[in-house]
C-alpha cells in the first residue's frame, strides 16, 4: 500500500517542541496500529503538539501515561522548590525512563 506524501510539520519555536514532535510521532504510530481514522490520527498529533505543561489534567489517566504524568508532577514540584530547569529535566527523565524506586517524600498531586 502506498502512503501519500505528508507535508513537513513546522516545529514551534519553543524548547520542548522537538520532544513533543517525537512523542506525537509515537502516538501516531500507536493510533495507526489501533486502526484509527486519518482524522483521529491528526487530532491525536495536534493534541500532543499543543500540550500545555501547565495543564496536567489534559494528560490521559491511563496506564500508558502513568509515568509521564508522574514525571510531569515531579518536575513541576522540583521547579516550585527552587530546582533549576536542568535538575527538573533530569528528574523528569529519570521518572519517565523508569530509573526510580517509585518512592517520593511528598504527596502526589497536580
Amino acid at each position: 500500500m502506498n502512503e501519500k506524501s505528508h507535508p513537513v510539520y513546522q516545529l514551534p519555536d519553543d524548547p520542548h517542541a522537538q520532544h513533543r514532535y517525537e512523542s506525537a510521532k509515537k502516538h501516531v504510530q500507536f493510533a495507526k496500529a489501533a486502526g484509527k481514522s486519518s482524522a483521529e490520527i491528526h487530532e491525536i498529533f495536534h493534541k500532543v503538539m499543543n500540550f500545555d505543561p501547565q495543564k496536567l489534567d489534559g494528560i490521559p489517566q491511563d496506564e500508558a501515561h502513568k509515568k509521564f504524568h508522574s514525571a510531569m508532577i515531579h518536575a513541576r514540584k522540583a521547579l516550585e522548590n527552587g530546582k533549576t530547569a536542568e535538575e527538573a529535566h533530569r528528574i523528569f527523565k529519570n521518572i519517565a525512563d523508569g530509573h526510580t524506586e517509585g518512592k517520593c517524600h511528598h504527596k502526589q498531586g497536580s
